[in-house]
């Protein structure tokens, strides 16, 4: 009865034993289910129709790659000569970015003295922050940090640089120029922008600034908008941060400790940076730390989530005065990570999480 007795317990602890080791296995075998945060509190998706491609979402050709171009410094971009149908020869120019769908480009050019130009109208977008020298648009008389925005097909006065001049310059198509007293028919005088300078223009917070994500916009930047295009949205803006070092507080710091997306192209120049920043950039590799110093220009295409854990500053307080360009007004949502599928929205009380349903878009190169 003993040895009955035993034989029964042993093999009812040895179908036990492999139940249990079934049902481990199974459970094993079954697919790992994400955490589900509900939907956000409020709607996320940018309020203003986004394009699916073209200039306000592409990427461009460059490294480190997906479309995201970076220049540590416009040092390791030669010079070459810059001509281009009815502009003034004498002109060179470093390529920062080209755009492969319509040949937009950004560039740094080089005037020199004594150069001129008879008055007349671009035949794309023609954009410009003097660096350097002197610059006269008609009356217009350009100085350091002096911008001025001449839309396509809309005649301006004479241009001449009597000591010379550097810019960064951006051109919403391949360059051409037209020689001529009057604007072609169809052109949007209203958006022309004429010798705006950073000098005389005051630094603000919030509003006029456009809000750029719900919740309101983070305190601290300092932002000077300069365009925003009546017709197509577009920005420009010059934005200071400045940075003393802290002790860890344990709480989550901007971005609530996650990662910032736009739905444009983001392209800054540095215009001034007293240290070297690295900022977590989601790319097709995986996240990828980036460093940026003084005059780094990049293009950061739609969609690409940048900030994170990767993300550090210098350990000596510090300053950035920047120029940023978007190809729609700007617009923020956030995420938790480079999987893009949880995200994070602001709240008066604090970060919540939610399930990522903002569009994703995609980076064409």
């Amino acid at each position: 009865m003993r040895k009955a007795g035993r034989s029964a317990v042993t093999a009812g602890g040895v179908n036990a034993l492999r139940m249990g080791l079934c049902l481990s296995a199974c459970l094993l075998a079954l697919p790992a289910y994400a955490q589900s945060f509900g939907p956000p509190t409020v709607n996320q998706a940018p309020p203003f129709a986004v394009p699916e491609e073209g200039y306000a979402v592409e990427g461009r050709p460059g490294k480190p790659g997906s479309g995201f171009v970076l220049h540590y410094t416009p040092k390791e971009v030669p010079w070459e000569a810059f001509e281009a149908p009815g502009i003034g020869g004498g002109l060179q120019r470093k390529l920062m970015s080209q755009s492969p769908s319509m040949g937009a480009i950004a560039q740094i050019t080089a005037v020199p003295a004594g150069w001129s130009q008879p008055a007349g109208y671009d035949d794309v977008d023609n954009e410009i922050i003097l660096l350097e020298g002197d610059l006269s648009i008609g009356d217009e008389k350009l100085t350091r940090y002096s911008y001025s925005f001449m839309p396509a097909g809309v005649a301006h006065g004479a241009t001449t640089s009597r000591q010379g001049a550097v810019m960064l310059q951006w051109y919403k198509g391949v360059p051409k120029f037209v020689a001529s007293a009057n604007s072609k028919a169809g052109a949007r005088p209203a958006a022309r922008i004429r010798d705006w300078n950073q000098f005389d223009a005051a630094w603000y917070v919030g509003e006029p600034f456009p809000h750029y994500r719900t919740g309101g916009n983070f305190p601290g930047a300092l932002h000077k908008l300069i365009r925003k295009d009546p017709d197509t949205g577009e920005m420009t803006w010059i934005t200071f941060g400045s940075s003393i070092p802290a002790p860890p507080s344990g709480k989550p710091s901007n971005f609530g400790g996650g990662y910032e997306i736009h739905p444009s192209f983001e392209e800054y120049f540095l215009l001034e940076k007293s240290d070297d920043t690295v900022i977590g950039e989601c790319l097709a590799q995986g996240e990828t730390p980036v460093t940026y110093g003084g005059h780094t220009y990049w293009w950061r295409p739609a969609g690409v989530a940048h900030g994170g854990p990767l993300s550090r500053g210098s350990n000596e307080p510090g300053y950035t005065i920047s120029i940023v360009r978007t190809g729609t007004p700007l617009w923020a949502t956030y995420v938790t990570d480079c999987s893009y599928k949880t995200g994070l929205e602001y709240l008066p009380e604090g970060w919540r999480k939610y399930d990522y349903d903002v569009p994703r878009y995609e980076v064409h190169d």
